[in-house]
């Protein structure tokens, strides 16, 4: 019976020391995670403010164009999105806006989205910036229009009496 007591007792000292080890292993591999974890979140935060950063690099460079278009101080220029997430020519005319805000920007929407206290839309480009030109074929046809016409040399000036001329009589821009 001593010889039994005794290896039940090394046995049972054994245990114990192997779920000391253990605790000590998991805490490091909770502490390991955590690290992992607050570097992940930390790259995606310096990753996503450069990108903004960079957006913001480009807009001064439009601005000064749209400055030469209306002969005005530069336009107050948004981000739209991307044209990635949509198809068809719902993608081809959030393309154009990102391709072409300045002169987007000087022109008027005659969708009604102006006047919604809702959208809040204060020129075409808006119109791109939330999900409102998805669904509004007068806004595409806009955005696409302005944007043939710029391809074939026209100033945002005719582009937007053209625009008005052919989808109404507003005179706010």
């Amino acid at each position: 019976m001593g010889k039994k007591s005794r290896a039940k007792s090394g046995t049972s000292e054994t245990k114990i020391d192997t779920k000391s080890k253990s605790g000590k292993n998991n805490l490091w591999l909770i502490l390991g995670g955590a690290v992992v974890m607050v570097a992940i979140v930390w790259g995606t935060l310096q990753t996503t403010n450069k990108t903004a950063g960079e957006k913001d690099a480009k807009v001064p460079d439009t601005a000064s164009k749209a400055e030469k278009f209306n002969g005005s101080a530069p336009l107050s220029l948004i981000a739209t999105l991307d044209p990635a997430q949509f198809t068809g020519r719902a993608k081809t005319a959030y393309q154009a806006a990102k391709e072409i805000p300045a002169v987007l920007a000087q022109l008027p929407c005659f969708c009604g989205c102006m006047d919604s206290e809702q959208l809040g839309h204060k020129n075409n480009l808006y119109c791109f910036a939330d999900t409102h030109g998805t669904i509004c074929d007068l806004c595409q046809t806009i955005a696409l229009e302005a944007k043939e016409m710029y391809s074939k040399g026209d100033s945002p000036e005719t582009i937007r009496n053209k625009i008005r001329k052919a989808y109404g009589n507003r005179s706010e821009m």
